[in-house]
């Protein structure tokens, strides 16, 4: 299955999506990177951000680290692990690597830093859609 990215809309990079976060991410030669500071809509209890939208980050940055090697990825696997709370009004740095591509499936790891410590971080496996 193919996915058609023509219509801008994804939540996380969307410039489209009037709801999105609309970032965009950085990324090559296996790599991606980006800086965020999360708002008060995102919270989830009073000062830190919801933990679905760190998953979502945490995706949207291993997706893009996968696609920077050649081609369209879908997830089909992803671990997080939260080890502090990510605080909104803070600047937050998101980064991702590829660590393993073979065929049609890669493995990447991701984290999120705030004053250069990791407080969530994550693994996911991707697989090849095509292009």
């Amino acid at each position: 299955m193919d996915f058609d990215r023509s219509d801008d809309y994804c939540f996380v990079c969307g410039m489209s999506n009037p709801s999105g976060l609309r970032l965009r991410p950085e990324a090559s030669d296996g790599s991606c990177s980006f800086e965020w500071i999360p708002t008060r809509e995102l919270q989830g209890w009073p000062g830190i951000t919801h933990g679905g939208v760190v998953t979502a980050l945490l995706d949207e940055a291993m997706a893009y680290a996968s696609m920077s090697i050649g081609g369209r990825y879908a997830t089909a696997q992803i671990a997080v692990s939260f080890h502090r709370p990510v605080r909104t009004g803070v600047p937050a740095l998101v980064r991702a690597k590829v660590e393993e591509s073979r065929g049609r499936r890669v493995k990447t790891s991701g984290e999120i830093l705030q004053g250069g410590e990791v407080l969530a971080s994550g693994s996911a496996v991707f697989i090849r859609t095509g292009g």
